[in-house]
């Protein structure tokens, strides 16, 4: 037969699709390690932010005493020789960061959910540019310090029990955090489960030192979580630079400075002028509204010696 009316004849009156006015989310990445940084916002306006610290007249926490040995040895009637108090600084720039969207009267007019696209793009823009920010401190790492792992070579206990050990050694006070990539959170799982052919001497000692405890999701939360190790937390997320001609990629263990006690010895600092800022401007030739979403900050490394950089074989 033919002539037959179908919803190909009687397109203007049958629906193409159903739209949930539910609208999933994008996977997004990790909210982490800007929230474990020591805030140093400038008070003058200045976007150049100087973090001040004392020079050791103690030497260096590893020369085994050289510097104290001897130096200040005083004898019974003889004059005191003077020696200066210095100071020296690390410092960091105050960016600015922006997005913008533009939303035409007749989107708001003829979707769907209109109310789930207005009430996206606010937390939207705030997780974008966070990231943006998250991803300038994790670049960060591969300036500390000391260096733990090797290229090309999955990340071991070893290396991990390393990168704490030189901290300590360096004189490191206070609480750290890991912040890894994708990769070292897996290697890593991977050897504190690996089996053996021995155990170890004194297990329940071993057990106690390391500590361990895990996120039954292996970091599937907003911080991205995952585990502890010997008292540190550690972090998982995909913002870690690339090494070695993309070869390795870049974590990070340092001495946190969201803790106020911790502010004179915090690896990382961060800096703000103006806080995420919300901007709406109307184009009435266009009919369109534009959302500018908009921030100034900045961060960088304010104690090189209290952060630990982890290489290691990229994916």
């Amino acid at each position: 037969m033919a002539n037959e009316t179908t919803t190909t004849t009687l397109t203007e009156l049958v629906y193409g699709e159903w739209i949930s006015p539910f609208i999933q989310s994008y996977a997004a990445n990790y909210q982490n390690p800007s929230q474990f940084l020591a805030k140093w916002n400038p008070l003058n306006g200045s976007a150049t932010v100087s973090v001040p610290k004392w020079v050791s007249d103690q030497g260096d926490v590893t020369d085994t005493g050289t510097a104290v040995d001897t130096e200040f040895d005083a004898t019974e009637g003889t004059d005191l020789a003077n020696s200066d108090l210095e100071t020296t600084e690390s410092g960091f720039s105050i960016a600015e960061y922006g997005l913008m969207r533009e939303v035409t009267d007749t989107v708001l007019e003829s979707a769907q959910s209109a109310e789930s696209l207005l009430s996206f793009i606010i937390p939207d823009g705030a997780s974008i540019l966070m990231a943006a920010a998250n991803d300038d401190v994790c670049a960060l790492f591969a300036s500390f310090t000391g260096q733990s792992g090797a290229t090309t070579v999955n990340l071991s206990v070893a290396d991990i029990d390393d990168a704490l050990y030189d901290l300590a050694e360096r004189g490191a006070l206070g609480e750290l955090v890991g912040v890894l990539d994708h990769q070292q959170i897996r290697d890593f799982s991977d050897a504190l489960q690996a089996t053996g052919t021995s155990m170890a001497v004194y297990a329940g000692s071993a057990d106690r030192q390391m500590g361990t405890s895990f996120d039954k999701n292996q970091g599937r939360n907003v911080e991205g979580y995952c585990f502890d190790y010997k008292g540190v937390p550690f972090y998982r997320n995909g913002l870690c630079d690339t090494a070695t001609a993309g070869a390795d990629v870049v974590g990070g263990i340092f001495v946190r400075g969201d803790i106020e006690s911790q502010r004179a010895t915090a690896a990382l600092g961060q800096a703000s002028l103006r806080e995420f800022r919300v901007e709406t401007e109307r184009n009435a030739s266009k009919r369109s509204t534009e959302v500018v979403m908009t921030m100034r900050w900045g961060c960088g490394i304010t104690h090189n010696t209290m952060g630990q950089e982890i290489l290691s074989d990229a994916p």
